[in-house]
């Protein structure tokens, strides 16, 4: 049966749908945080770089480790996987929207009482018992007077834009903790051979002490702290060996790989890797739009502006069009006759027009969180601007410990190569050597504390200014 409409009634329609332009609530309008145009540590505010900031250190391993990290690690798919919650439950939202409409059949057997309200005894004609069929089509669709799907939409796709930065949030917190514990690791393996020199110089330096010591030339208190300084060194050993197994048990925990796996390509040492000798910071401002925690915090705040709107559409009318079509007859031979067609349509308005408060409650409740939200981005500008300009002063302090430790590293490789040349002239005996050369040991293990402390800066300052990616919207 076709479906007419009075040219009233499709003016009124048209009347209607156009007070969907009115959408209550607040417009979001981004926060425009005050922020320095300078930095106040020394920091080099050229352009930063798009991708790859670990490169930087110039370590292929740690390349082919973040690749395999990126590409199987379980807590990266983990924020994958919220990042698929959150546009699923956008687009269910967007998928309610429209006009909904569904298909429909059902059969049923009914006896009716003979003691009921309708005296079926007393109808000529009218069985008590009978068989009902219904075959139908039904579609509804609730007109946005108020613009409450609007919000609902801009709440459902802030939600899915902030899954998106968490996920760019939680890769970046893996890269920099991964190149961390390999950084960890080379230097283990560093100390883990540095200890083994030490030990051997402190051996020798006891050997020698005891020799002198029974020729009546050394104090045998003097004996006994050579020989506990050797001591200590063997613990000292144990410790960076244990240290070194920590960092590359960490390391393969970082990627998501099996410990038999990946541990054979780790065991062979490197060198720790190099911090760059400048790391470009930008401008402050920069950090609003690189930082994936400000910018969770900022979409936090435009969903939460968008359901104050849903909340406020409450108090409105809501006008729903419906329209059911359909077949029903008692007998299944005549479901698909003409005059067994049947039609319901029109438009259904429901108003709460009481609710004790309740949902002017909702609203107060809706702006409260809208107030936790722009607090919460607030401090997140505030956290990173002071995050950043730590790792500046860090990354530029602990550069100079590195070259210092690098100068007193050669004076003490000079003071050794002078000693055994003397050794060799004989004009210093051999403890002059072993003590020369302890003290040069002890300069290199400075040295490649220094060295890993200024790439862990490296690693720090990248992190802080919001790693290396273009985010969305960025």
């Amino acid at each position: 049966m076709p479906v007419r409409f009075s040219p009233s009634s499709a003016a009124a329609l048209i009347a209607m749908t156009s007070l969907a332009a009115c959408t209550v609530g607040p417009d979001y309008q981004a926060p425009a945080p005050r922020v320095a145009s300078q930095w106040v540590g020394p920091a080099n505010a050229g352009a930063l770089a798009d991708d790859g900031w670990w490169k930087t250190l110039n370590d292929p391993l740690l390349d082919a480790l973040v690749d395999e990290m990126l590409a199987g690690s379980p807590n990266l798919r983990e924020a994958q996987a919220r990042l698929a919650e959150a546009r699923a439950a956008r687009d269910a939202v967007r998928g309610t929207s429209g006009p909904q409409a569904q298909v429909g059949a059902n059969a049923n057997e009914t006896v009716l009482s003979k003691n009921g309200q309708l005296p079926i005894g007393s109808i000529p004609g009218f069985a008590r018992d009978f068989g009902l069929f219904d075959l139908g089509f039904d579609a509804s669709w609730e007109i946005d007077l108020w613009g409450r799907r609007t919000r609902q939409i801009e709440a459902a796709n802030a939600r899915a834009e902030q899954a998106e930065l968490a996920a760019q949030g939680t890769r970046l917190q893996l890269v920099a903790e991964l190149a961390r514990a390999y950084v960890d690791l080379r230097l283990a393996q560093q100390q883990e051979a540095l200890a083994g020199q030490s030990l051997a110089a402190r051996q020798m330096l006891a050997d020698l002490t005891a020799l002198r010591t029974r020729a009546g030339e050394a104090s045998r208190s003097e004996s006994e702290q050579a020989a506990s300084d050797a001591g200590a060194a063997q613990a000292t050993l144990a410790g960076a060996q244990a240290a070194e197994r920590a960092a590359a048990l960490r390391v393969v925990a970082l990627v998501g790989a099996q410990p038999d796996a990946l541990l054979p390509r780790l065991a062979a040492a490197a060198p720790i890797p190099a911090a760059p000798d400048a790391i470009t910071a930008g401008l402050p401002s920069d950090l609003l739009r690189r930082r994936p925690d400000i910018r969770v915090a900022e979409r936090d705040l435009a969903a939460a502006t968008a359901d104050v709107g849903v909340a406020t559409a409450d108090l409105f009318p809501r006008l729903t069009l419906g329209l059911s079509i359909g077949q029903q007859a008692r007998a299944i031979g005549d479901l698909f006759d003409s005059d067994s067609s049947r039609l319901q349509a029109g438009p259904g308005l429901s108003w709460p027009i009481f609710s004790g408060g309740a949902t002017r409650a909702r609203i107060r409740v809706a702006g409260a969180r809208v107030d936790q939200a722009a607090a919460r981005y607030d401090a997140a500008v505030i956290g990173a601007l002071a995050d950043s300009e730590t790792a500046i002063n860090r990354f530029d302090r602990l550069r100079a410990a590195q070259v210092a430790s690098e100068a007193a590293m050669a004076r003490d490789s000079a003071v050794l190569a002078l000693a055994e040349q003397r050794h060799a002239a004989g004009e210093d005996d051999r403890l002059s050597v072993a003590r020369a050369r302890l003290a040069y040991v002890a300069a290199l293990q400075r040295s490649a504390q220094a060295r890993a402390a200024a790439a862990d800066a490296a690693i720090g300052l990248n992190k802080a200014l919001g790693g290396g990616w273009t985010l969305p919207g960025g």
